[in-house]
């Protein structure tokens, strides 16, 4: 009987404390995501300050500027602001003797830091479901505003080199190299899908746009249609023609596609995909686009990391250091720094091909999980 009333305590305690901690959590969680928000914007304010003055941005204008981004920031600065915020609630249990109780009280350490671990698995959800794939979306709006409303710039201008692009209705669009000022290209191709169905391609060793008569005039051409059977999913072959010349009219112009014209990390996770695909079909260099592909799926997870990191750090140094929240902040730098730069490297590696991109992307992850390790192994021989 005894033995029942005391699991029941242990139960209530437990469901008391996961309470307490994950409210306290939350509160330290805003509180440093403002913190790291706010550096992460300051930052981005100096590094611009050129232009907003050679421009004579009004500060209406540069609110603007940096609000329309300020979701891919707070992004950016949850995985800091976690670990910051993990650091404080446990220090705090620490000095409070909850820690030391429920140690007493036989509870085990995984038990005692699962608050922590619930609430990264929580953002590591978030991340994974939606949020770490539309955040560039923003980052990509504002940089629009800061071209067209401050610089005053006008689309991309010149010779661009290998430039794929997503046109309407399932048309995609690929130039070895494209002059925006006088329409012209070289090594032009036109994939078309409808639905599922592949359509036609079209390949054309140079050509020019006419604004006049909205045609596109390709020269030295390839065309292959994919023909359609007894239903209309069935494909019954190919059909291909050569011939020297052909007027190809779609509703797209040039300067319509050149908004696609993205860095990869403006890009949307489907983005990614889409350029990934179009420029393996069409033999363009992507292995950036690869690598930044594998780093979107293997980010969330990095809050997770973060959980284990503090717990470890937690258990390792001395507590006599977890008595300011100054430390806290230095603790926090330094690990964040190293993770970061280890994902830099990383990333650089495989854009350089000299790792596979999916060691580059979940590469920092497992060795930072793995120094944890080694240290909690370290501490208790």
């Amino acid at each position: 009987m005894s033995r029942a009333l005391g699991q029941i305590f242990l139960w209530r305690y437990s469901a008391l404390y996961d309470k307490v901690l994950l409210r306290a959590l939350a509160v330290q969680f805003a509180l440093w995501l403002f913190l790291f928000t706010v550096i992460f914007l300051l930052s981005l304010f100096l590094d611009k300050l050129d232009i907003f003055l050679n421009h004579q941005a009004s500060p209406a204008m540069i609110a603007a500027y940096i609000k329309i981004q300020l979701p891919f920031w707070i992004w950016k600065a949850a995985p800091l602001a976690f670990l910051g915020a993990s650091l404080a609630v446990l220090g705090d249990a620490q000095k409070n003797g909850e820690l030391t109780a429920m140690e007493s009280l036989g509870i085990s350490p995984g038990r005692i830091y699962l608050p922590v671990f619930t609430a990264a698995a929580i953002l590591s959800l978030a991340g994974a479901l939606g949020i770490e794939a539309r955040s560039p979306l923003y980052y990509r709006k504002a940089k629009v505003y800061l071209r067209s409303e401050i610089q005053k710039k006008d689309k991309p201008q010149g010779l661009i080199n290998n430039f794929v692009a997503k046109g309407r209705e399932g048309r995609y669009f690929a130039f070895g190299v494209l002059d925006t000022q006088q329409g012209s290209f070289q090594d032009f191709w036109l994939d078309e899908w409808e639905g599922q169905n592949h359509h036609r391609e079209v390949f054309a060793k140079k050509g020019r746009y006419d604004a006049k008569r909205a045609l596109w005039v390709l020269e030295e051409v390839t065309e292959r249609r994919y023909l359609r059977g007894g239903d209309e999913f069935a494909p019954m072959g190919v059909a291909a023609r050569i011939v020297p010349r052909m007027l190809l009219e779609v509703p797209e112009e040039p300067k319509d596609l050149l908004p696609a014209l993205l860095k990869v990390d403006e890009m949307t996770l489907d983005e990614i995909v889409d350029n990934i695909n179009v420029s393996r079909e069409r033999g363009i260099a992507h292995r950036n686009l690869v690598t930044d592909y594998y780093n979107r799926i293997a980010w969330p997870v990095v809050f997770i990391v973060m959980a284990i990191l503090g717990t470890t750090v937690m258990g390792i140094l001395p507590k006599t250091l977890f008595k300011g929240k100054l430390v806290l902040f230095g603790i926090t730098i330094v690990i964040g720094l190293a993770y970061w730069f280890s994902v830099s490297l990383s990333r650089t590696l495989s854009n350089h091909g000299l790792i596979e991109a999916r060691w580059a992307a979940w590469g920092p992850h497992a060795a930072f999980v793995a120094l944890a390790q080694v240290a909690r192994l370290v501490k208790f021989l």
